[in-house]
């Protein structure tokens, strides 16, 4: 495990390396431990140098790479780094100021990101932004206003041209631009998820989208995990940087608004919490979003099948980190009886699955809180 000093010297070393334009580069003292884990570390840093510009103080953030168990099927730091590095070079879609990557785990024993703190706050899901928070302190029309400039952002992201810097999304392995590469991921994703263990659920999420696919479905840079809690804010409702660019991809724009209305309805409807007065409805953030893109959003209901299989399969990685953990048996039948599952069960109109004791012990491991349903 790393101490602080020792955390200290290295990234001094490799900052003075990755941006030798940062002259007489200082770092203040760390707190901070760094061991091996399932998720992403994320540390702050305080720097001060000198550049073009003169004296600089300014806070960065390290995010270590996930090492040892895989949730988010062919998760890749070097896709956000090369997202982030892009967008910023662009000035058109707010990010955090993008500062390196390193690869080499031998640095800060697994590999990290650096990039610039950025001065705003998000919509939080633990505490549920619809039950506290500033949002919840704003005014009606405030809430509109800021949910509304995260859609204009969007469409700012989704009018790029992929192939004018952004030709590291395309995976051709999995097909052709767009639509038919984000699928043939996702079936990949699903054929490597639970093997041997039954999962109906899944399975019947993509015969359907594979089956139903629209045939006029545009190619854009996608963010792949546009949500309230990855959208920061300034005080006035503006949006200071949109974070979290794992899921980038390329694809129709609808993948993207289909994600956001999916955790919009989640931490509301779902979760059987009223939703904030002024936030828009889901006819409206449609609406809003078409006036801010210039287009007309077509096959919602398709790509709302597609953004609740992906969140399924996300669930069914949980599911099986759970067991790797031992926290669960193998047993356990929430793999195919979740609370994504439900919601993917709903919009096929399957049978709804019964969130019983498994379901309660598989969350109990995910959410330090109350039972999420009763």
């Amino acid at each position: 495990m790393l101490g602080s000093l020792d955390i200290h010297d290295r990234l001094t070393t490799w900052l003075e390396s990755a941006r030798p334009d940062w002259r007489d580069l200082r770092l203040a003292p760390l707190n901070v431990q760094l061991g091996s884990g399932f998720s992403a570390e994320i540390f702050f840093v305080d720097v001060s140098y000198v550049d073009a510009d003169g004296h600089q103080q300014r806070t960065l953030v390290v995010r270590r790479q996930p090492q040892t168990f895989e949730v988010v099927f062919g998760s890749d730091l070097t896709l956000q780094a090369n997202m982030m590095a892009a967008l910023d070079a662009r000035g058109d879609v707010p990010v955090p100021a993008w500062v390196g990557i390193e690869m080499d785990p031998s640095v800060l024993g697994a590999p990290f990101l650096v990039m610039g703190k950025v001065d705003g706050q998000a919509a939080t899901q633990r505490p549920n932004y619809n039950l506290e928070g500033w949002l919840f302190d704003y005014a009606p029309d405030q809430r509109c206003h800021a949910f509304t400039t995260a859609f204009e952002a969007l469409a700012k992201l989704h009018a790029i041209d992929w192939r004018e810097g952004f030709q590291f999304l395309d995976r051709p392995q999995w097909g052709a631009p767009g639509l038919d590469q984000y699928l043939g991921y996702l079936v990949e994703w699903h054929s490597k998820t639970a093997v041997g263990r039954d999962k109906p659920i899944l399975d019947a999420g993509m015969a359907y989208v594979l089956a139903n696919r629209p045939s006029d479905a545009e190619v854009c840079v996608l963010w792949g995990d546009p949500t309230p809690s990855n959208t920061m804010w300034t005080p006035d409702g503006s949006v200071a940087a949109l974070i979290d660019w794992e899921l980038a991809a390329m694809g129709p724009p609808e993948l993207d608004l289909a994600w956001w209305l999916y955790f919009d309805d989640l931490f509301s409807r779902r979760f059987g919490v009223t939703r904030l007065k002024g936030l828009p409805t889901r006819e409206e953030s449609i609406a809003i979003y078409e006036k801010a893109s210039g287009r007309t959003v077509r096959h919602m209901d398709y790509y709302d099948v597609v953004a609740a299989l992906r969140m399924a399969l996300v669930a069914a990685g949980a599911f099986e980190r759970q067991v790797a953990l031992g926290n669960i048996p193998a047993t356990n039948t929430s793999l195919d009886n979740n609370l994504m599952t439900l919601y993917l069960a709903e919009r096929l109109g399957l049978p709804l699955p019964e969130l019983g004791d498994d379901f309660r012990a598989f969350m109990r491991n995910l959410v330090p809180v109350e039972d999420p349903v009763e």
